[in-house]
């Protein structure tokens, strides 16, 4: 019993010298070595993942495959540059049109212009401006105060005398009674009336004329002129009256040719 004790104060005393003997537990090696092994797989399966990626990217830039993307994108600059050339082209052609659309436009416009003035001038549209209104009139006068029996009357003649002097005066349009005077336009005379080509008219004679009214007035008014023997005979038979804008109607004769041509012009 003696011994017993002993040994129980000897283990005592080894226990107090060694601190790591009581706060050390048997299983206090489990944590570390957990945390160990979790550490140690994640780094595992990094390294596989990465190698698998080395592995895919390897197998990518195979020589073949390499070949394959290199002709793709090779392919792909080669389209794209058609594209662009194909782009250019259409540009081109676009700026062509608009070229010709503005030269046809202003070959147009000339070729429209020049047929304004034909028909102006062939007295095939309305025209409007300044000038002179003369009205010629039978005279009121008895018939027994007049020399010759018809005196007092408008004659054709006496139209067409006033229309030419117009003309001569520089008029550039004139209408009788309503109807345009144009270059084919004949007077005479049918009975007790008036033919202006086929249409009738009778006193009083409207004639409207468009021009300098200063000109045309002058002319109208010269001593010995056309309009003279009217006024010997009756004043009242002759009013002129200067206006700022005449409206001349357009030629409604006939306008067609049965035997003239044209003659071509040698280009």
């Amino acid at each position: 019993m003696l011994v017993h004790l002993t040994d129980l104060s000897l283990a005592s005393n080894e226990t107090t010298m060694n601190p790591f003997a009581i706060r050390q537990s048997p299983k206090g090696w489990v944590l570390p070595l957990s945390i160990l092994a979790l550490v140690v797989g994640m780094l595992g399966s990094l390294a596989f993942s990465t190698e698998q990626a080395k592995q895919r990217t390897a197998m990518a830039l195979e020589p073949g495959m390499r070949n394959e993307v290199a002709n793709e994108d090779l392919d792909l600059a080669k389209e794209v540059a058609k594209l662009r050339d194909e782009v250019g082209k259409l540009r081109e052609d676009k700026t062509k049109l608009e070229t010709t659309l503005a030269e046809a436009g202003n070959a147009s416009k000339a070729i429209n212009d020049s047929l304004q003035e034909t028909k102006t001038f062939a007295g095939l549209t309305s025209l409007k401006g300044p000038g002179l209104i003369i009205t010629l009139s039978d005279s009121k006068k008895p018939p027994e105060e007049m020399l010759i029996m018809d005196n007092g009357i408008i004659h054709y003649l006496d139209v067409l005398k006033t229309v030419n002097e117009l003309f001569n005066s520089g008029a550039e349009a004139i209408s009788v009674n309503g109807l345009r005077v144009g270059p084919r336009t004949d007077f005479r005379c049918v009975g007790s009336v008036i033919l202006v080509d086929t249409q009738r008219i009778a006193p009083p004679v409207v004639i409207k004329a468009i021009g300098d009214t200063k000109t045309l007035l002058g002319a109208m008014n010269l001593p010995g002129g056309v309009l003279t023997d009217l006024r010997d005979l009756d004043p009242e038979m002759v009013k002129i009256e200067p206006a700022s804008e005449i409206v001349v109607p357009a030629y409604e004769g006939s306008a067609g040719f049965k035997f003239a041509e044209v003659v071509e012009v040698p280009q």
